[in-house]
């Protein structure tokens, strides 16, 4: 046991005498070389000599386990479906500027159309498209304002200031549309003119074209992410003024052209599809069609309008008659499927001073409603109300377009307070409306309750 200490001792005593050699100097190195690096480890056990009297025991520590976040499993929350989103649109019949309604405006200064249209501000302003069939070109003032009749045909020729888009801008309208009869009563150069004029105003337009590069031009409006097509055009054309008379070829390209014979036009079947192909999702034509009468609707106009529908067409918007006509909801078969759409022959004249029923129109409001999931556009709701013109008292500035409310109280916009007579003439130019109109299920009466 002895001898077993002193070597003990010993040996002790030899490992502190190499340890102090070991620690004297810095350790010797090899020379400098690229390290290389190296993916970390995964850590190892440590082993560590525990020395119980003679006997030698290792114990194993192993590291301890790395710390995981606790990730409890979460149930992943469904993007919301986007909001549908809906678009109005109103509309008017054929604003009209005879000769009488150009003299009442004219001031010292030129024409001042603003009293006309000033009671409609509130309610065109209030739907997000507002469009109008503007049958009066716009030729300049050399060649006179609405004055004269052709001296052959006796047609009335008309020919209005500018300024009359200021009082239209002024009161919310939108979109015009110029496809009807009396666009060529000055000529083409008449017809290129307005074109020009209306757009250089900020308007929208269509149904007359500067050439044909400009009619393949699609007219197509965004709103609320939907995309509305337009398309306008005429059953036929009056070159009113001999003197201005254009061939047919310049015709069927400056204007529209509903028909040919007595079915759907080529060209305006093919301005459908333009539309169509370049993104609108709904398909508004403005037809000015049948016939200045005081007549029903017309079987072959109802044919028309069949023919629109299968085409391609979601809403037709009728003008002409100069009177208002019925309307209705009309199934068609289309390729893709049964399809109902609605149709307003005719919304009478919006703007005219002439006999009672003919200062009689209709105000149109449809509104259309996007489904982002199925992409889908729909016609969900329609109403109308009748509009008329009255002539004031005075001596300028008295004609003046009123809403035909069935409380006459709601009209704004007029320069002085309606007269008792005035009110009469509104209340009986309402219920000329709806009488000529008829009853349309579907269709409401826009300032009824939950109008």
């Amino acid at each position: 046991m002895k001898r077993f200490g002193k070597r003990f001792i010993g040996l002790l005593l030899l490992i502190g005498l190499l340890g102090t050699f070991a620690c004297a100097g810095d350790p010797v190195l090899p020379p400098e070389s690229p390290v290389a690096e190296e993916t970390p480890k995964a850590a190892e056990p440590i082993e560590e000599e525990i020395v119980i009297g003679a006997e030698t025991a290792v114990v194993t520590e192993l590291p301890p386990a790395p710390e995981t976040p606790f990730s409890p499993e979460e149930t992943p929350t469904p993007a919301p479906s986007p909001t549908p989103a809906t678009v109005t649109i109103g509309a008017v019949g054929d604003i009209m500027i005879p000769s009488q309604i150009v003299l009442d405006a004219k001031t010292d200064g030129g024409y001042d159309f603003g009293a006309l249209f000033a009671p409609f501000a509130e309610l065109f302003q209030s739907v997000d498209l507002m469009c109008g069939n503007m049958e009066t070109p716009l030729a300049g003032e050399g060649e006179g304002f609405s004055s004269r009749k052709d001296t052959k045909t006796g047609a009335y020729l008309f020919n209005a200031p500018d300024s009359v888009l200021d009082a239209l801008k002024a009161s919310g309208m939108d979109m015009l549309t110029t496809g009807n009869n009396h666009c060529l009563d000055f000529g083409a150069e008449g017809l290129y003119r307005t074109v020009e004029t209306i757009r250089a105003a900020g308007f929208y337009q269509t149904g007359t074209f500067l050439n044909a590069e400009d009619r393949e031009k699609p007219c197509i409006v965004e709103i609320n992410g939907i995309r509305i097509g337009f398309v306008a055009s005429t059953k036929k054309v009056n070159t009113n003024h001999s003197k201005k008379a254009v061939g047919s070829e310049e015709k069927q390209i400056a204007v529209g052209l509903l028909t040919e014979g007595e079915h759907l036009s080529a060209a305006v079947i093919k301005d459908i599809a333009r539309v169509r192909e370049a993104g609108a999702e709904f398909v508004i034509v403005f037809s000015h069609w049948d016939f200045e009468s005081d007549n029903p609707t017309a079987d072959s106009t109802k044919a028309l309008a069949k023919e629109l529908f299968i085409a391609g067409a979601d809403c037709i918007i009728g003008a002409h008659p100069h009177r208002i006509k019925g309307a209705e909801y009309m199934t068609v078969q289309r390729a893709d499927g049964p399809y109902t759409g609605l149709v307003l022959y005719s919304l009478g004249n919006f703007s005219v001073n002439n006999r009672f029923e003919l200062m009689v129109g209709m105000f149109a409001k449809i509104t259309l409603k996007k489904d982002f999931e199925t992409g889908r556009v729909t016609l969900v709701d329609a109403g109308v109300l009748p509009t008329f013109t009255i002539r004031r008292a005075g001596k300028s500035q008295r004609f003046t377009v009123v809403p035909a409310y069935a409380d006459p109280s709601k009209i704004t916009g007029l320069r002085s307070p309606l007269t008792t007579a005035e009110i009469r003439e509104i209340e009986k130019a309402r219920a000329h409306a709806f009488k000529r109109l008829g009853r349309v299920e579907g269709l409401r009466i826009l300032d009824e309750p939950d109008a």
